[in-house]
């Protein structure tokens, strides 16, 4: 008995008391009128009473959960004492829709699969109790033929509607299956996601998805009901108010701002939050903020930016830095005539012999140790900067009068005339100093070449000493504009040429294409390396129709040598341009009139530009890009790390190759680099399906290093030196014939390039 009489039992019993009551003055009712059979008064009610307890046991002792077999019963002594009643009454052939009621209890209980044990026994009921009428053990209220008749309308009607139930209910349950297959995949998303999802109502916390606790250290409960400013950085709080503010008027507005907030254990974490005005939907009623953490990513886009205006082995200032310090310096002196502003141009010695000799660690070494001489030197409002190589200067801002420059001259070159120690070895530098003092309406370009001038005067006049230019120190003015006639000269004469590294496979050194590097074959000082003659030509602007030789040049060789050997893939090259050329010449035409001379494949041509081109006038950078993508050429960004290294530009911009500056490479391996920036920096290429090139490999160290991280390509000294047709030519057919080891042999095979110091070009 207790399976069958329980608390639910009851509880059911009492929720239908109200409907029996009902049905009860009801049969009271027609048996007054006439319209029951004759029988004691006291019978339909009894059998109501007892029928409603032995339904309700019977849903407790099989319930909701109950099996084919337990439902079966269930509807059997359901229909049962149904039926029972109904013909109690003289009608049950009429009150056969009374069924209908089990089928929508047991389908409420148990689904769709209810329907059928239900009507199965309904309808076997049925005609139990006309057969029990035509055998007079039943009484009928009207004739028993028209009873039978009744009764078969009244089962067809109850199976039709029976089965219209089903039908509906399986496509509620399939529904409702999909639904709540979609209501599970969300969660798991919204559980398992790195993000984290907030509903901000009446400011305050309303919802919070589980990841909070993974992403942010809190759990649900600490979070909703806080208000939600509470979490966000004091010194962001009113941005994001604004920016809340800014999407309230237009129902539906979304938006991204970057902000900070606070993570469980103490620190703040920027996150990159888009937010969704839902306060009209009633269900939501509050702003939808999704928050990604961005922290890593800032970060590394911290270091590149720091990067790109610090020099990575001493960080000072650099050239990119200091050269902005001077021309806010300049313009600020226009305002505050009374204070005096200088540069001093300083240029070590003896750094090359000490490199030579003693090795690049040591060298490194004396360039820190100068660095922090500088520092020790100078105030906190004045820079100090390395320009590169064994190259500094200092901008001295806001001094009474110049001697406060020669003071800070000499007291750098009395700190060099101590010797220091560097890894064992003993050492000491001499500089020379040049120092400019800013002039009225003086550009920066002027200024900085006054220091440089004076420079070359104190390294003239002898080591460790300084120069204050004059206006008299115009010789080197003379040799730069004698150089700028012999530059026109070369692009008028045709003094130029052209060598080619390789850009090599990293896996098995394969050959896949060589950049093109232009040389001055100066008919008086012979090869001229670019270091002397690109700055010059990008000033003057000599530079473009220089860029439009090369770009001709290289695709006429290019195409001659893909004729003559037969390399799969084609053999490809690369040509850099410059900003002069991409931002003042006509780059799209020069490379579509070079491509249709050469006949050369637009895939096999490699445009590399560097960062800050790419980054002058954004907009019309990007429009330039895909008129040159859809020549067909492909698109490369030079010394990747050493410019502004945005991760926007690198999305934005239609790339095809990613080249990562050889200081990464160097880095590496001295230690200078962190491994995990390199690292991010080459998978940033590959999320991106950006081919990476490796620049400046020259030890076996830096190939595994970058082999491990998957790079694609590099070139540099390891695989081979720039050299001209004939080397390239011949070491080409080599690797043909299978002969030449690029890890090996190629930087020996190669004569050495000394214009190549500085290849840039």
């Amino acid at each position: 008995m207790g399976a069958w009489i329980t608390p639910t039992t009851a509880e059911r019993f009492r929720r239908h008391l109200p409907e029996l009551v009902a049905v009860l003055a009801v049969v009271l009712l027609l048996d007054r009128t006439g319209l029951v059979v004759d029988q004691p008064a006291w019978l339909v009610p009894l059998l109501l009473v007892l029928g409603a307890g032995v339904i309700s046991a019977a849903f407790s002792r099989w319930g909701a959960e109950a099996t084919d077999e337990d439902l079966r019963l269930r509807a059997m002594v359901q229909v049962a004492v149904l039926t029972i009643i109904t013909y109690a009454t003289g009608w049950g052939f009429a009150l056969a829709m009374v069924q209908l009621f089990a089928v929508a209890d047991n389908v409420k209980y148990s689904g769709s699969r209810a329907v059928r044990p239900v009507l199965a026994w309904a309808v076997g009921g049925l005609a139990l109790g006309q057969l029990a009428v035509a055998a007079d053990l039943l009484p009928s209220a009207i004739d028993p033929t028209a009873s039978h008749t009744i009764a078969v309308f009244s089962g067809l009607v109850l199976v039709l509607v029976g089965t219209r139930i089903r039908r509906m209910t399986v496509a509620k349950e399939e529904v409702e299956a999909e639904l709540s297959g979609s209501e599970a995949r969300f969660r798991s998303l919204v559980q398992q996601s790195s993000d984290v999802i907030m509903v901000i109502g009446g400011a305050q916390v309303t919802y919070v998805s589980p990841s909070v606790e993974r992403v942010m250290g809190y759990r649900e409960d600490e979070v909703v009901d806080r208000p939600y400013l509470d979490l966000v950085h004091p010194d962001d709080r009113q941005a994001v108010v604004d920016f809340v503010i800014s999407l309230m008027p237009t129902p539906g507005a979304t938006g991204l701002v970057e902000f900070r907030l606070l993570h469980a254990d103490g620190h703040w974490m920027t996150v990159e939050s888009n937010c969704h005005n839902l306060l009209h939907d009633p269900q939501v009623g509050g702003f939808v903020t999704t928050c990604r953490d961005i922290s890593d990513r800032k970060a590394l886009e911290s270091e590149l930016e720091h990067r790109a205006f610090h020099d990575a082995l001493t960080g000072l200032a650099n050239r990119a830095l200091f050269r902005d310090r001077v021309e806010h310096t300049l313009a600020r002196s226009t305002r505050d005539i009374d204070l005096t502003y200088g540069v001093l141009y300083v240029d070590l010695d003896s750094f090359k012999a000490i490199n030579d000799t003693l090795g690049h660690a040591v060298g490194d070494g004396v360039l820190n140790h100068v660095a922090d001489l500088l520092r020790e030197c100078i105030r906190d409002v004045d820079t100090a900067a390395r320009l590169g190589g064994d190259e500094f200067a200092i901008l001295l801002d806001g001094m009474k009068d110049q001697s406060g420059a020669a003071r800070v001259a000499s007291r750098i070159l009395e700190g060099l005339k101590r010797p220091v120690t560097i890894r064992g070895h003993e050492v000491q530098v001499d500089a020379s100093i040049g120092i400019a003092i800013a002039e009225p309406g003086q550009d920066a370009e002027t200024f900085l070449r006054n220091a440089d001038i004076a420079m070359y005067m104190a390294k003239s006049a002898g080591k460790g000493t300084y120069e204050i230019f004059e206006p008299s120190m115009h010789l080197q003015v003379v040799e730069r504009l004698t150089m700028e006639a012999d530059l026109q000269h070369a692009v008028d004469r045709g003094e130029f040429v052209l060598h080619y590294q390789p850009i090599v496979e990293l896996t098995d050194g394969t050959i896949r294409g060589v950049e093109a590097l232009v040389r001055w074959n100066h008919p008086e000082r012979g090869m001229v390396s670019p270091a002397e003659f690109i700055p010059l030509a990008e000033e003057t602007g000599l530079i473009i129709p220089m860029g439009r030789w090369i770009l001709r040049e290289a695709c006429r060789q290019v195409t001659d040598w893909q004729t003559r050997f037969d390399t799969e893939p084609p053999l490809s090259v690369s040509v850099n341009v410059s900003m002069r050329q991409f931002s003042h010449g006509d780059i799209v035409r020069d490379v579509r009139e070079a491509l249709e001379e050469s006949g050369l494949a637009p895939g096999s041509l490699t445009l590399e530009l560097t960062e800050s081109a790419l980054v002058q006038d954004t907009e019309a950078t990007i429009a330039l890009l895909h008129q040159l993508k859809a020549l067909g050429v492909r698109l490369a960004v030079d010394d990747f790390g050493t410019g502004y290294s945005s991760l926007a530009y690198l999305q934005r911009f239609p790339l095809d190759v990613l080249k990562i500056d050889r200081s990464f490479v160097e880095g590496m391996v001295s230690g200078a680099q962190s491994p995990a920036l390199v690292r991010a920096i080459v998978e940033i290429g590959h999320s991106l399906h950006l081919e990476t090139v490796a620049e400046g490999i020259e030890h076996d160290e830096e190939l595994t290093q970058f082999r491990a991280l998957h790079c694609s390509l590099g070139q540099g000294y390891l695989f081979a030196r720039p050299g001209g047709q004939a080397d390239i030519e011949h070491l080409i057919a080599d690797r043909a014939r299978g002969r030449a080891d690029l890890t090996v042999e190629l930087a020996v095979d190669l004569p050495v390039d000394e214009s190549a110091a500085s290849p840039g070009r």
